[in-house]
C-alpha cells in the first residue's frame, strides 16, 4: 500500500513541479553531485560580476583580469626598504627588528603601502592586517596602517 501511494505522490509531485529546482535531495534525476554542481555555478556567476579600480571596470574571471591585476600592482613595492611579497591580493611585508631602525624602516614601508593605497584608490582591509612578532625578548611594537594600530 505505502509504494502505491509514493508512487501516486512522486508522479503528482513530477507533474504538478511541487520541488522546486533547488531541491536536490531524494528527487528523480538529481544528486549530491548536482546539487554540488549547480551550486558552484552559482558562487561562479557571482565571481563573474565587473570589479572597478581606479574607475576602469575588470572583468572578474578573464583570462587577461589576472595579468591585469599583476601590472596594476606592480609598482607597489617601489621604494620598499623591507622585504614585501604579494600573491594575488595578499601581501606581506617582512623586516629584521635588531635595532630601532628596523622597527622604523617597518613603519615606514608600511606608510609607503597606505601612500600607495591613497594613489591608486584601492583600500587595504585593514581588518586584516596582523603583525607577527618572532624572536626573544621581542618588544611587540605596535605599527600602524593608516590610522589603526597593531
Amino acid at each position: 500500500m505505502e509504494q502505491i501511494l509514493l508512487e501516486t505522490v512522486l508522479r503528482h509531485m513530477e507533474n504538478e513541479e511541487v520541488i522546486g529546482d533547488s531541491q536536490h535531495g531524494f528527487t528523480k534525476g538529481k544528486s549530491c553531485l548536482t546539487n554540488l554542481v549547480a551550486f558552484y555555478d552559482g558562487v561562479t556567476e557571482l565571481l563573474n560580476v565587473q570589479v572597478e579600480i581606479s574607475d576602469e571596470c575588470v572583468p572578474q574571471g578573464s583570462v587577461l583580469g589576472l595579468t591585469l591585476f599583476d601590472i596594476f600592482v606592480g609598482d607597489m613595492d617601489s621604494g620598499i626598504e623591507c622585504t614585501l611579497s604579494k600573491f594575488a591580493d595578499s601581501i606581506k611585508l617582512c623586516g629584521a627588528v635588531n635595532m630601532l631602525e628596523g622597527r622604523d624602516a617597518i613603519q615606514r614601508d608600511l606608510d609607503k603601502l597606505e601612500g600607495w593605497d591613497c594613489a591608486n584608490r584601492v583600500k587595504f582591509n585593514k581588518a586584516k592586517c596582523k603583525v607577527l612578532h618572532m624572536g626573544q625578548g621581542n618588544s611587540n611594537h605596535n605599527y600602524r596602517l593608516g590610522e589603526r594600530m597593531d
